[in-house]
């Protein structure tokens, strides 16, 4: 399971990320989910503007009684300085957690709230207080927050941080089953750690099309903690009236948990045999790095108190994820930087530098895991290893002229822009480049061979949208059996820390040219 960085940096042929899907403007719906209601209020006054229809319900009175009051009428004086004091220090960035005791019909319903300032407006999301026997007290979560800490130091890989987490929460939240969900880089998922019922499917090392969640779905992440939906069996709810009154347009719904979902997501969750789920962003680095994903059999709505724990803990995993990639960073930076500086020696110890990096121990090979390397420089070609012949290697060097590759350059799959090399696949699907004098033609090639890699899919990916006749209704797939694809034309991928040595040999090569010249 550790090493990891082969099957989820592969690259496939097909970009599974849906332009329709990342088009659609999920976050102007003027919906809600019913487990809360969403106010809207002027900043100035805190007068609410709009409302969402079920504020009848909770409340017990009318949407006419409700709009256009001051959010005084219903708040004690104090809850309502507190949250002018907080906006006005908050501007129009986070959001603002309360408990709030609304007054209707002579008496206090308790809520709690999250309050969002914005340029135009305030929106106030509210959850009736329900205090159930079951829920774990304050200090209980206190406790398990600070024990899952503790053993997700004490992992040893990234592996085993992923799946002690879902471990662990699946016993802290109840939840049928937990996964820890990793992007590779065209925003495919695949499921690097499951804990879950018996009865329900095994997901483990199942990658998922980057259509399951869209452009649009993962950019939402950066501005919701989680994403919780207790039961995809739900009404949506409008908000009143359908135009925010302050902006003439749809109230824009991006940081709102209670944001109603779109119905092709219901659907799909009805596919996977799940009532209930919640996710929440794991964020590395400011970039996306993965999801942790719950899922339940029957309706579920965590309260209040564990969804910010599970907020807290994704930050908390996310920080440890990141620690053991570093970590596996550090080793293998230092081991490359050890090999480059015996290059390095070599190179200036040998009569060409030609020589000084196919010859010697350790050689170009080790220090970028090639199976073949070309040098081409004054007229010369020098190899070494399996490589392409030599007027092939020259008709590869006519191509990177072309393309003005002027920096180091590297591909895991160099068919899918040169497709000649295909003829040689087995010797050269993976290249690297170091320019020494484009013009001139004068080139480090290393090559790595084709590695078939089996990718297994939960589902056919090439039917994860389907489209109804009108082109514009669709459906997610009804399947998440196993689907095998076999990738061709691939070799494994270049890890990062390789491009940096790369890019610093390049530089030593550079120097000596220039030294020699003059």
């Amino acid at each position: 399971m550790e090493d990891k960085a082969a099957t989820i940096n592969i690259t496939l042929e097909k970009n599974y990320d849906s332009e329709f899907c990342g088009s659609i403007p999920l976050h102007l719906v003027n919906l809600i989910q019913p487990h809360g209601m969403l106010l809207v209020l002027d900043k100035a006054q805190l007068i609410i503007k709009q409302a969402s229809e079920n504020s009848e319900q909770f409340l017990q009175i009318s949407l006419d009684e409700l709009l256009e009051q001051p959010l005084s009428t219903f708040l004690s004086k104090e809850q309502v300085d507190e949250i002018q004091a907080k906006i006005a220090s908050q501007g129009n960035h986070g959001k603002i957690p309360y408990t709030l005791s609304f007054k209707a019909k002579e008496k206090l319903i308790d809520f709690t709230a999250i309050v969002h300032p914005s340029e135009d407006y305030v929106l106030v999301e509210l959850e009736e207080n329900t205090i159930k026997s079951s829920e774990i007290p304050f200090i209980g979560l206190y406790q398990h927050i600070k024990y899952i800490t503790s053993l997700l130091k004490q992992a040893a890989s990234t592996a085993e941080v992923a799946q002690t987490a879902a471990v662990e929460l699946k016993k802290l939240t109840g939840f049928d089953r937990v996964l820890v969900y990793q992007f590779d880089p065209q925003w495919n998922g695949i499921v690097i750690a499951q804990a879950k019922e018996e009865d329900m499917l095994d997901y483990m090392d199942l990658r998922f099309p980057a259509s399951d969640v869209p452009k649009q779905s993962r950019d939402l992440y950066f501005s919701n903690p989680y994403r919780l939906i207790p039961t995809r069996s739900y009404t949506p709810v409008r908000l009143i009236p359908i135009i925010n009154p302050l902006t003439q347009r749809f109230t824009d719904l991006s940081d709102c948990n209670l944001r109603s979902v779109a119905t092709v997501h219901l659907e799909y969750l009805k596919n996977l045999g799940i009532t209930a789920s919640m996710s929440l962003p794991l964020i590395i680095n400011n970039k996306l790095w993965g999801l942790i994903s719950c899922h339940h059999k029957t309706e579920m709505n965590p309260s209040y108190e564990m969804r910010s724990a599970l907020e807290l803990l994704s930050g908390i995993l996310s920080a440890q994820l990141a620690n053991k990639e570093n970590e596996k960073a550090i080793m293998l930076r230092a081991q490359l930087r050890g090999i480059h500086a015996q290059i390095v020696e070599q190179l200036y110890s040998s009569p060409s530098f030609a020589e000084g990096l196919m010859s010697g121990t350790p050689y170009l090979h080790d220090l970028l895991s090639l199976t073949g390397a070309a040098i081409l420089f004054e007229g010369g070609v020098w190899t070494s290893g399996n490589t392409p012949q030599h007027q092939e290697i020259k008709e590869l060097v006519s191509w990177l002229r072309r393309n003005k590759i002027e920096s180091v350059f590297a591909t895991d799959n160099i068919g899918k822009d040169y497709g000649r090399s295909k003829e040689y696949k087995d010797i050269a699907s993976g290249l690297i480049v170091l320019p020494i004098n484009v013009d001139q033609g004068e080139f480090i090639l290393g090559f790595r061979p084709e590695v078939l890699q089996t990718v297994s899919w939960g589902g056919d990916p090439n039917k994860a949208i389907q489209m109804e006749a009108d082109g514009k209704t669709y459906h997610p797939r009804n399947s998440f059996e196993t689907y095998k694809e076999i990738v061709k034309h691939t070799s494994l991928p270049w890890r990062e820390e390789e491009l940096e040595a790369a890019a610093a040999l390049r530089s030593a090569v550079l120097e000596k040219i220039i030294k020699e010249s003059y």
